[in-house]
């Protein structure tokens, strides 16, 4: 590493290069805390995420304290670290407000607030191990999970 320095101050592009392999680590570190991964959609919906707002697309990753939006006749199929599966309908808002998937430990839950529109959940890996961490919240009611699969619509 000792002589690596001189070699990093007097070369710019080579002090670049490794800042730049430094940061790509970091970015694939915390990609690693995605949830779960948007699988089918119809436009349009967006996802906000830290305040920001993104399209869906396939593939998008989702975070806790991630909240996905979706306009008139849209749709959204989102499939979840422990397996559960999620379909958000039209003019739905939907917040992930906690998501914890560590099974060895059971340490594992799933809270979610629908403020409006429908929602189609089948449970998954989160649900067989602890099926009371697994709660939906609504503006009138928040809803525990006694099966595999729900169906909530708040108008």
């Amino acid at each position: 590493m000792k002589e690596l320095l001189p070699l990093l101050f007097k070369n710019p592009r080579i002090a670049i290069f490794f800042a730049f392999i430094s940061l790509a680590h970091l970015s694939a570190f915390a990609d690693e805390n995605y949830i779960g991964m948007v699988k089918t959609y119809q436009p349009v919906a967006d996802i906000f995420h830290s305040g920001v707002k993104t399209p869906v697309d396939v593939g998008v990753k989702l975070y806790p304290g991630d909240t996905i939006i979706t306009q008139a006749e849209a749709a959204v199929g989102i499939i979840f670290m422990d397996g559960s599966v999620l379909s958000l309908g039209p003019e739905t808002r939907f917040e992930i407000v906690d998501f914890l998937f560590k099974p060895a430990e059971r340490n594992v839950s799933f809270v979610s607030k629908v403020s409006q529109g429908t929602a189609t959940f089948t449970s998954g890996a989160i649900g067989r191990i602890s099926p009371e961490s697994v709660k939906f919240i609504t503006p009138t009611t928040t809803l525990g999970l006694h099966g595999t699969k729900i169906l909530i619509e708040v108008k």
